[in-house]
């Protein structure tokens, strides 16, 4: 018998030049705005100011919160609370990358909460239904737009970990690839292998469904195809709009049904070495394809097929290893290759990152069991 459950965000918007509808959305669900976004990208480009006029032109008091560091941590989260409560805001707006939309979908969800963020962050559950909430990706990768979760840091417990609630799905998805024109090269690679890594890790995941799983293949199945030409050709919006639709039918899928060990690793590793997360997601990703197709190697190949990496009649070995070199080829192409030294850490850091890693929700989703001595295997093969 087949049994499952499937949740996602009220309402998407998508398409190219659809951020004009941002007004209209927002006005819908109140009228004091705190918008949340990260220091100065948003206002560079030109950006903001448009946005701010289309919510103010419908009546909107904005009040921006302009701080968002690439790695968001508690603090932030406390100031933009305190702000929100200061200028008596109703409705959330949070436009920029991952790191962005989680602080916003935090403040959201705990601005009215009885317990401080720090308890939450640590396992406590949220209440009820907070402020509500509008999502706008910046970039094509984090999938936050349409998850029910924020990865924040625990400066002082020197910890990454997630608030995870229903709660915290956004009212509204906006999702313009239009929006991602303005990223420079590395930055579309990163959240581009993020997005890939979610998609192929919620497409093998202990909680994969066959709702998550079509969501999941044909996201897989976009990425590669366009991610590598939105690289070289960031004007290409052909090719930006199927890596931003990869990023959302991806973001879906992995969060119902959960992510993997490139994930459960990525998070220690992103606190000790500061590297951008999709970096490290990226060169994580098919060292871990290698280690699950133990278990997953005929939907790794079946996905090896969809995308033309191998023919219909390939083996399921044959199919794995056209994959993963696919995977390798991509990185090598994007330059993220260039970079795998600096994910490599100290061994007496390893402890730390081996029990953090076989903690994390993510690990406890990889399809093939992960142990203490895999995990160092796998820091071993960095």
């Amino acid at each position: 018998m087949m049994d499952f459950s499937f949740s996602t965000v009220g309402k998407i918007v998508f398409g190219l030049g659809r951020i004009r509808d941002i007004g209209a959305e927002v006005s819908a669900l109140g009228s004091r705005v705190l918008l949340v976004t990260g220091r100065g990208f948003l206002r560079r480009t030109g950006r903001l100011v448009e946005i701010e006029e289309s919510m103010r032109s419908r009546g909107a008091i904005v009040t921006v919160f302009e701080q968002v560091p690439p790695e968001p941590y508690l603090g932030i989260v406390e100031s933009g609370i305190a702000e929100c409560r200061g200028h008596g805001c109703d409705v959330i707006v949070a436009v920029g990358g991952g790191s962005a939309v989680d602080v916003g979908k935090t403040i959201a969800a705990l601005v009215g909460a009885s317990g401080d963020v720090r308890e939450y962050l640590h396992g406590r559950e949220i209440e009820r239904k907070g402020l509500p909430f509008v999502a706008v990706p910046t970039t094509s990768g984090s999938g936050a737009e349409v998850t029910p979760n924020a990865v924040l840091i625990d400066q002082e417990r020197g910890v990454k970990s997630s608030i995870r609630s229903v709660y915290m799905l956004a009212d509204v998805a906006i999702i313009d690839p239009e929006l991602t024109l303005s990223l420079p090269p590395d930055v579309t690679a990163y959240s581009g292998m993020d997005a890939l890594s979610q998609a192929m890790e919620a497409l093998v995941s202990q909680g994969a469904t066959p709702l998550t799983d079509a969501l999941a293949s044909d996201a897989a199945a976009r990425l590669i195809g366009s991610l590598v030409s939105a690289y070289e050709d960031g004007d290409n919006l052909e090719s930006r709009t199927e890596v931003a639709l990869g990023s959302l039918m991806g973001g879906i899928a992995f969060a119902n049904a959960r992510l993997g060990l490139v994930h459960g690793l990525a998070h220690p590793l992103g606190v000790i070495t500061g590297l951008p997360h999709g970096l490290i997601c990226g060169l994580l990703l098919p060292i871990v394809v290698r280690f699950n197709a133990e278990v997953s190697g005929e939907k790794y190949a079946q996905l090896a097929r969809k995308t033309g990496v191998v023919g219909s009649e390939t083996s399921t070995d044959e199919a794995v290893g056209a994959l993963v070199d696919v995977l390798d080829r991509m990185n090598a192409e994007m330059k993220i290759n260039d970079r795998r030294s600096e994910i490599r850490i100290e061994r007496r850091t390893w402890p730390a990152v081996v029990s953090q890693t076989l903690a994390s929700g993510s690990t406890k989703s990889n399809p093939r069991s992960v142990t203490a001595e895999d995990v160092e295997r796998l820091l071993a093969r960095l």
